[in-house]
């Protein structure tokens, strides 16, 4: 557009410039729009609360499940669940009423735009509520899981983790939020130049200080642990390289994209494997026997002898009449008795749910902890017998000494003893107390 092109345009726009009061009606009436959008969106994720919090606890799933705990999510006082809901509900009709908000905006400002400024909001707007989508996506698929399983897997052995529904939102929202607008670091870098606000060059060389920006950023957007830190600071510096690129496409910057695009993926890579895979792995030897193994929702019966080693956080089961015995490379071996079901939660730790285990150890490196649904054992070398039932477990110690932990009290069980572990007391014969009560009570009625 020549100059007098420019001078006309800037003529309708100022004789199309309304006053200060009825700029400020206009802004009230699209913040009013605004506010109604969210507020029906509200009510509507209010009526599927239930369903939105499923999809929200999915990355939580997948964590505890690969580390063999619970999937649930707690509360520590009454008002705390109505809380979550509220926060649950509102961030995600923003999220569902973006689009609508982002229009709104766009006929308040509108009006004062030049054609090219125009051009360039049309394509800026759509195209960043995809990235937008694209970073939330992100956080859910990627971040939110192995960040989960890495932050609950540091925390050793003798720590039971307590996730609070509250905690668990607020952490899922700021990640995902927080991401979305880290994916909006091109488009804003492209309209900077753009509009001649930054140049390219400018990008390039202020590299070295945007780095250390974003891993500060990265520190305070997320949880105060390098693995997340750097999966959320990766992407960032991809961003802004990206953003250089498509300011100033140069064949250098496709390169050197390119290198920081594969290292990354290397990275990441190592990280996934090492943190969620390798560590969690039991290597077994000296397998016999058919049992059930079951992650998730997947079940299939297999044949022990074909497998060489074990995810932590599978379940194990034995059938009715069926046996299996194990040892994994950690110098620890197993045979479960028929109808009985366990998991290593990692290698050092094992969760008994049901039935009857006989534990042969060699001298351990480290403690081997043992949850039943009755209390704990810790031991080192031995051999042992379990047996688990609702109310009760049986420790029996052929072999060498374990400490025992049960209602908040520490036992010792010496060589060729044997104890119980119970919650809320003994198991007794209630039927023998009311048979008992019935004899005496007649004669009681009669004195009186």
């Amino acid at each position: 557009m020549d100059i007098t092109g420019e001078e006309e345009e800037y003529r309708k726009i100022e004789e199309a410039r309304m006053p200060l009061g009825s700029h400020l009606e206009e802004l009230r009436r699209r913040v009013f729009y605004s506010i109604i959008a969210i507020i029906l969106c509200f009510i509507m994720c209010w009526v599927f609360k239930l369903h939105i919090m499923d999809i929200m606890k999915r990355p939580h799933g997948i964590a505890m499940r690969k580390l063999g705990l619970s999937t649930e999510l707690q509360v520590l006082s009454y008002q705390e669940g109505f809380y979550a809901y509220m926060k649950l509900c509102f961030i995600s009709s923003l999220f569902l009423m973006y689009p609508v908000i982002i229009y709104q905006a766009w006929k308040f400002v509108s009006a004062g735009l030049f054609a090219k400024e125009k051009k360039y909001i049309l394509v800026f707007f759509p195209v960043s509520y995809i990235a937008f989508v694209m970073g939330g996506l992100f956080g859910y698929y990627l971040l939110i899981p192995f960040g989960l399983q890495f932050l609950i897997s540091i925390l050793g052995p003798d720590i039971q983790p307590i996730i609070t529904m509250q905690q668990y939102v607020s952490f899922v929202f700021l990640l995902t939020v927080a991401l979305g607008l880290v994916f909006q670091l091109p488009l804003v870098m492209l309209l900077l130049s753009k509009i001649g606000f930054v140049s390219a060059d400018k990008f390039v060389k202020w590299r070295k200080y945007s780095i250390l920006a974003i891993f500060i950023i990265a520190a305070i957007v997320t949880p105060p642990d390098p693995f997340t830190q750097t999966m959320t600071a990766a992407p960032m510096i991809l961003l802004y390289e990206l953003g250089i690129l498509v300011a100033k496409p140069t064949k250098r910057g496709f390169i050197l994209l390119g290198t920081v695009v594969g290292f990354s993926i290397i990275a990441m890579t190592v990280a996934y494997f090492y943190f969620t895979h390798k560590r969690r792995i039991i290597d077994l030897s000296h397998t016999y026997g058919n049992m059930q193994l079951q992650q998730g929702e997947d079940q299939k019966w297999k044949n022990i002898s074909m497998i060489d080693s074990l995810h932590s956080g599978v379940t194990l089961k034995t059938g009715n009449g069926e046996k299996a015995s194990f040892s994994t490379k950690k110098g620890i071996d197993i045979h479960m008795d028929s109808n009985t079901e366990m998991s290593f939660v990692n290698p050092w730790k094992i969760n008994v749910k049901k039935g009857q285990l006989f534990i042969s150890l060699e001298k351990l490196k480290k403690n081997l902890e043992i949850f039943t649904p009755n209390g704990k054992m810790v031991t080192n070398n031995g051999i042992f017998n379990l047996r688990i039932t609702d109310y009760v477990t049986i420790v029996t110690a052929v072999k060498g000494e374990a400490t025992l932990l049960a209602e908040g009290e520490e036992k010792k069980l010496l060589e060729g003893r044997q104890r119980k572990m119970t919650i809320g007391g003994e198991p007794v014969d209630i039927h023998s107390i009311i048979d008992w009560s019935e004899g005496i009570i007649p004669d009681t009625q009669e004195k009186k």
